[in-house]
């Protein structure tokens, strides 16, 4: 067989031309580990059985930062910034977020229970006093 670039013979069982390397593809070569991970069945969501799942990453978590503005005014903003910096896994399917790698953590909901009990308190405690 000949290069078509420079026109040199090149081996039958060649990945590219050894003159010009015309046509050469990087061999990258898979761990025992990555082939393995290649047969597993894919990423399924944990509440739905749904396989369209996205990795993304935690910023701010507007539920407990709402909560701590009503418990402790601005300041309490902050709160939101509790668990900045992880990765959550996603379903796209039905909206179930876990922490990669936990997903026996699963919830549709973040900090929104926390909110609402939040809400309860400080309105039975308008009440009271």
């Amino acid at each position: 067989m000949k290069c078509a670039k420079c026109g040199n013979d090149v081996p039958d069982d060649a990945v590219g031309c050894p003159n010009c390397a015309a046509g050469a593809k990087p061999v990258t070569e898979q761990s025992p580990r990555q082939e393995e991970r290649m047969e597993e069945e894919p990423l399924r969501c944990p509440l739905c059985g749904g396989t369209h799942i996205r990795a993304v990453s935690r910023i701010y978590n507007p539920g407990c930062g709402c909560l701590g503005l009503l418990l402790f005014s601005w300041v309490g903003l902050l709160l939101g910034l509790l668990g900045a910096g992880g990765v959550d896994m996603v379903c796209a399917d039905c909206g179930a977020r876990w922490p990669a790698g936990r997903p026996g953590s699963a919830s549709r909901g973040g900090c929104m229970l926390l909110l609402v009990i939040g809400v309860l308190i400080l309105l039975s405690a308008k009440l009271i006093f």
